[in-house]
C-alpha cells in the first residue's frame, strides 16, 4: 500500500476499498472474508503520523450486518505501542494456520501492549530481537451465547537470524455470574487455575518454532507449534499439534515456494479423564469462539489437516497460489461439533491468483470441497471467487 503525504512528511491519510463475492461458502477463507457466501463491501480509512496510527473500517458482511472489524488506534513511544481496537491476530509461525489465534473467526475487541526491541549485547549477533505483546478483550457467544472477555500474551524470541521461538497464552474469564475483579485478570494471565474460586477460567497455552536454514545450505524452512486446552502444575496438557515445511526454489527469477502442513486437534484420553476426544477448544465453562467460529484452526475440535501448497509470484504483478489438503472433521462423530454432526472426510483444492497494479489489486478464486458440513453450512461443491480492492 502506498501512503501520499497530504499535511507534513510526517503525516499521512489513506482510503482503501474493497469488494468480495464468493458463490459458495468455503471452509478456511482468509483476508477477512470470513461470511464467504456472501457479498462483503469495506471500505478503510487510515491516518498516520509520526507515533500515531488509526484506522477506521466499516464492513459490510452479508445479511444485512455491519462491522467495526479492522478498527484501531495506536500509539508509539520507543519500543512499546498502546493500542485499542478489533484487530486480527495470528499468533503462530505459519503462514496457513493458527491453532491458538487465526483469522478464522472475526477479531476480538480489546486493548493491547507491544513491545519490540533488538538485544544490544556484543556477545550476541545484531539480528538478535525480541518481542511481547498481551491484550485484553471481550468475546461474544462463548459464554452461554453472551459477552465474556479474553486475555492473551505472547513473546517471540529471536536469538540468531532465521531462529524464532514463541511463548504464547490466552484465557477466557469473566461474563456474567463469573468473576471479573483483577484478581481474576492476573489468574487468566499468570496463575494456575485448576482449582480455587478462579478455577472456571479456560487457558490454553504452548510454544512454537521456526527455522531457516541459510541458503547457502539448504532454502528450506521447518516450523512447529504444539497448544495445549488444560494445564497442570501450570505446564499445557491435552496437546495439539502443527507441523509444516517450506522449501524455497532460489533458482529463478521470481520467488516460489513448495510446503507441506499437518494440523492434528485431536486428543487422546489420559488416564485421570482430564483429556480425551473433543477436549479442544471446548470446555465446560467457555466455548473456544467468537460470533461462533473456532478461533484456533479452522479444522475445530478432533480434526485433522494435510495440506500441500505452492506460492508463486510469476511476474513482478502477479501472484498465484495452488493448495489441495485432505481434512477430517468431527473424527470421533461428536453431535456437538460446531462444524459436523458427524465425521466427514475429503479433498479441499483452491486455485487463487492475483493482480497488482498501482494502487487496484484484484483477486480471482477456484474452489472444490469434497465434505459436507451441516452445522456450517458448507456443501460438497465448486465454487468461485473474486475481489477486487482500491487505495486512494
Amino acid at each position: 500500500m502506498n501512503t501520499q503525504p497530504v499535511f507534513a512528511q510526517t503525516q499521512s491519510v489513506q482510503i482503501e476499498t474493497n469488494i468480495a463475492l464468493f458463490s459458495e461458502k468455503f471452509l478456511g477463507v482468509k483476508n477477512r472474508h470470513r461470511h464467504s457466501n456472501n457479498g462483503i463491501a469495506r471500505i478503510d480509512f487510515r491516518y498516520d503520523s509520526k507515533n500515531l496510527l488509526s484506522q477506521l473500517s466499516l464492513n459490510y458482511i452479508g445479511d444485512e450486518k455491519y462491522s467495526l472489524d479492522g478498527s484501531y488506534l495506536e500509539h508509539t513511544s520507543g519500543i512499546t505501542t498502546f493500542g485499542i481496537g478489533s484487530i486480527d491476530r495470528h499468533w503462530s509461525f505459519s503462514n496457513n494456520t493458527s491453532l491458538i489465534l487465526s483469522d478464522n473467526a472475526r477479531p476480538t475487541k480489546s486493548i493491547y501492549l507491544k513491545l519490540e526491541n533488538k538485544f544490544k549485547y556484543d556477545w550476541l549477533p545484531s539480528e538478535a530481537n525480541w518481542s511481547f505483546e498481551a491484550f485484553n478483550g471481550f468475546t461474544e457467544g462463548a459464554f452461554n451465547n453472551t459477552r465474556s472477555m479474553m486475555a492473551g500474551v505472547r513473546a517471540v524470541l529471536t536469538p540468531v537470524e532465521g531462529l524464532n521461538f514463541e511463548l504464547v497464552q490466552t484465557g477466557q474469564w469473566g461474563g456474567r455470574g463469573q468473576r471479573s475483579g483483577i484478581s481474576a485478570l492476573g489468574a487468566a494471565l499468570f496463575l494456575d487455575t485448576n482449582a480455587g474460586l478462579n478455577s472456571n477460567i479456560n487457558k490454553m497455552a504452548g510454544f512454537g518454532i521456526s527455522y531457516k536454514i541459510p541458503f547457502t545450505i539448504m532454502p528450506l524452512r521447518i516450523y512447529g507449534q504444539t497448544i495445549g486446552e488444560d494445564e497442570a502444575g501450570n505446564i499445557p496438557s491435552c496437546l495439539a499439534y502443527l507441523v509444516g515445511l517450506e522449501w524455497e526454489n532460489t533458482k529463478i527469477k521470481y520467488p516460489t515456494i513448495f510446503g507441506i502442513e499437518a494440523v492434528d486437534t485431536r486428543i487422546d484420553e489420559t488416564t485421570n479423564g482430564y483429556c480425551g476426544p473433543n477436549t479442544m477448544y471446548n470446555n465446560d465453562t467457555y466455548d473456544y469462539t467468537n460470533y461462533g467460529k473456532t478461533m484456533g484452526a479452522e479444522i475445530d475440535t478432533e480434526g485433522t489437516s494435510l495440506g500441500l501448497f505452492v506460492r508463486s509470484q510469476i511476474s513482478q504483478k502477479i501472484n498465484i497460489e495452488l493448495s489441495t489438503k485432505s481434512v477430517t472433521i468431527n473424527d470421533k462423530n461428536w453431535s456437538g461439533n460446531r462444524l459436523s454432526s458427524k465425521r466427514q472426510s475429503g479433498l479441499i483444492n483452491s486455485l487463487n491468483a492475483s493482480l497488482r497494479k498501482n494502487n487496484i489489486k484484484f483477486n480471482g478464486s477456484i474452489y472444490y470441497q469434497g465434505i459436507n458440513l451441516d452445522k456450517a453450512n458448507i456443501k460438497n461443491s465448486l465454487g468461485i471467487g473474486f475481489s477486487s480492492s482500491v487505495i486512494f
